[in-house]
């Protein structure tokens, strides 16, 4: 794996932590606004992925193979935060 490679994907990792914290966070206070902003900040994640792939050479298998980790791990989590913003959205029609 490249060195400029491995910079991408840890620097992915590092934002893809990050947005799990936020998520966290919104999820303990029911911030439904912080919710919608980790899913933008995660699709800004996915672009990242999506270009590091594109910029990955063939024969190197391990950057591959890291990169579509990531991105796996990505829309598992995608469908973790649309169901905690679908909840915290009921939760709050539910109080008005």
């Amino acid at each position: 794996m490249t060195l400029q490679n491995q910079h991408e994907i840890r620097e992915i990792l590092e934002n893809f932590e990050k947005v799990q914290n936020t998520v966290q966070q919104a999820h303990n206070s029911a911030d439904i606004e912080q919710v919608q902003q980790a899913q933008k900040q995660l699709q800004r994640i996915q672009q990242q992925v999506q270009e590091a792939q594109g910029k990955a050479t063939k024969g190197n298998e391990q950057s591959n193979e890291a990169l579509f980790n990531a991105q796996q791990q990505l829309e598992q989590y995608q469908q973790e935060i649309e169901r905690t913003a679908r909840n915290l959205s009921t939760q709050n029609d539910q109080v008005h």
